[in-house]
């Protein structure tokens, strides 16, 4: 998540968590409104964030006070114009025995640590829902909330009904666009804590002497919650040693009394199960695969389907994987022409190797030391042998996956390509016009979704109705058939300021027309030039380009996946993110309905891709065999 020019709401912000999370916030652009009961406080943590140049305002604010509230949140609307970001921090501590104290700090507690916090995700929630933009509500609970503290049974209570409200409403919520998540520290360095004898001492015995957390270190894990998208309902419990757990849920915290009386109905058998026998039933040895014996742009007569043996033993930090599918994408052509390797001199040294980009299976069998996967488990991966139906693969390039489906391959490549692409590349930001070109392909129907998502207007360009129909109900504003229409009359006549961002993959003439259509600071990043792929792909001159730029103050950006895959970090945090809206069903994947099935079909789906004919993800399923479970459509 891109923090600049966002704007985030923080109560409890007059010091501590709130202060620091504030700073940190503003720093990356985000413009603050800074909520605390203590005016001084608040304005301190002004004073501060100003000090950096940083945009911020201070509101005094009693949280148990509901108009109050609601009138802090208009006042945040009225001065920056949207809400991005709430985090709900104010707390108080309570400490009581529960038979001898009078109670007379319970209300307290209940209302702040537990009916604020309420109270504003729902003030929150509204405005996020009415404004049409995605937001993030963070709620600041305590791991107290998971284990409860015997001296502070109301605080215990009030904490353990904000993770559970936060469990509740973040995915109904999630269809809005709205993320929900918990911020769950043990005991924090704090003002809170350190002023007050009764809770230090609680502090120190509960955490056996060792060091409390530092401000700091709660910060940057709420920072990772706000700015990972792939959290949902997330309840992050930050140990005293540092360490961060992220709450599941399980079968196993619950222990059976009674079975089920009478007749239980027989549990379905996991798919996990079904994939484990399905992989490791018959362990080959040798695997099928496609093989680039010579250098052209013609994939079918560039290749050719051989059987390679397989390792007799798998090596140690290693994985067999039975691969169920795998997906095709435009540069399969430019892999077989050699235009991976440096040079065409480079490429012919390397006769024969194989071919394909991505796929996904399933562990068949593990090598000596392997701990983090076991058989049956689903991976997808990138290399240069996804057109195999067994592999021998690296623990570390074998990434876990929710499914085995051709869904799950469109994100790999295609969905990895649009996501980081237009994030990191191209500077997202939300308010823009973006232009999606050959919108209707693997990466294209990503491309327009996530635009979308991020509250941009989205033009789409393709070359039939049935892609035309395919992009309306992705979302997309304007789509342009530019077999019908003529793009660059269009594009001047219908956005005479230009565009904003522009995320390209045609090349020649529609490269040529897109530069021109950029607005002033306008973005333009190339991820692709399909219509120069064949025949040699013959660079062309674009004549008065750099002045173009320059008088736009417009930049030019390529995007080469392959330059991103040594950045698996990146990799995995946007892949989460994806499979996260595609199971969550706020994004969706288009397959093309041609079938392709077995290793002897890949020439055939390159050449329907190739066609222009396709409509949406062309894959080919590896086996014929794949278990139904694991094939059902998300």
């Amino acid at each position: 998540m891109d923090l600049s020019g966002k704007t985030a709401l923080v109560t409890g912000a007059g010091s501590g968590i709130g202060r620091q999370l504030s700073i940190q916030l503003a720093g990356q652009g985000c413009k603050i409104t800074v909520v605390d009961w203590d005016k001084g406080g608040a304005d301190e943590t002004v004073a501060q964030i100003r000090r950096f140049s940083g945009t911020a305002r201070a509101v005094k604010l009693d949280v148990c006070d509901d108009a109050a509230q609601q009138a802090v949140f208009q006042s945040h609307m009225d001065a920056y114009g949207q809400l991005d970001i709430a985090v709900l921090n104010a707390g108080v501590s309570e400490m009581g025995d529960v038979v001898t104290s009078e109670g007379s700090g319970w209300q307290k507690a209940l209302d702040i640590d537990l009916r604020a916090v309420l109270v504003g995700a729902r003030l929150a929630a509204r405005i996020m829902t009415a404004q049409g933009r995605p937001g993030i509500i963070l709620a600041t609970a305590s791991a107290a909330g998971f284990f409860p503290i015997p001296s502070a049974p109301v605080y215990s209570a009030s904490k353990a009904g904000v993770v559970h409200f936060v469990r509740a409403i973040s995915r109904p919520l999630m269809k809005r666009g709205i993320r929900v998540c918990a911020l769950c520290p043990q005991y924090v360095d704090t003002p809170m804590v350190t002023a007050t004898a009764g809770v230090r001492h609680v502090a120190q015995q509960m955490s056996g002497g060792a060091a409390l957390l530092t401000v700091a270190q709660v910060v940057e894990a709420a920072m990772h919650l706000i700015e990972d998208e792939s959290k949902v309902g997330t309840c992050l419990v930050v140990h005293m040693t540092g360490r961060w757990y992220e709450w599941a849920e399980s079968k196993e915290n619950m222990r059976l009394l009674r079975p089920a009386q009478g007749g239980a109905a027989k549990p379905q058998q996991a798919t996990s199960s079904v994939l484990a026998k399905w992989a490791s039933s018959s362990l080959p040895s040798a695997q099928k695969t496609v093989q680039v014996h010579r250098l052209s742009d013609n994939f079918r007569e560039a290749t050719r389907v051989v059987s390679l043996p397989l390792p007799t033993a798998i090596p140690p930090g290693h994985v067999l994987v039975r691969r169920a599918y795998a997906g095709v994408n435009a540069s399969d052509i430019n892999f077989t022409a050699g235009r991976y390797f440096g040079s065409p001199k480079e490429a012919a040294k390397r006769l024969p190797f194989e071919s394909g980009f991505e796929s996904v299976g399933a562990v068949a069998a593990v090598g000596p030391a392997v701990t983090e996967l076991r058989v049956g488990d689903v991976v997808a991966q990138f290399s240069y042998n996804g057109f195999a139906d067994y592999a021998i693969v690296p623990v570390k390039a074998a990434l876990p996956v929710p499914a085995c489906t051709p869904e799950i391959v469109a994100l790999l490549t295609s969905g990895l390509t649009a996501s980081i692409a237009l994030e990191q590349v191209g500077r997202m930001r939300s308010g823009e016009t973006v232009l999606v070109t050959a919108a209707a392909g693997g990466t294209g129907q990503f491309a327009v979704q996530l635009a979308k998502a991020a509250g941009n207007y989205v033009i789409a360009t393709c070359s039939s109705q049935a892609k035309v129909d395919l992009l309306k109900r992705l979302g997309a504003d304007r789509v342009i058939n530019y077999k019908q229409e003529v793009l660059k009359e269009v594009l001047k006549r219908e956005y005479p300021k230009g565009v904003d961002l522009i995320f390209e993959s045609v090349g020649g003439d529609v490269f040529k027309t897109c530069t021109q259509a950029l607005a002033t600071q306008g973005r333009l990043v190339i991820i692709g030039m399909m219509s120069q792929y064949g025949g040699g792909w013959t660079p062309l001159e674009h004549k008065g380009l750099p002045e173009l730029l320059l008088w736009k103050a417009a930049s030019l950006s390529g995007f080469f996946l392959p330059q991103w895959l040594r950045d698996m970090r990146t990799m995995r945090r946007h892949l989460a993110t994806l499979t996260t809206a595609l199971l969550q069903g706020r994004l969706h994947v288009a397959i093309d309905p041609t079938p392709f099935r077995g290793v002897e079909s890949v020439a055939a789906a390159v050449d329907h891709l190739q066609s222009g004919n396709s409509v949406g993800k062309v894959y080919v399923q590896l086996a014929d065999d794949v278990p139904s479970q694991a094939t059902a459509r998300l």
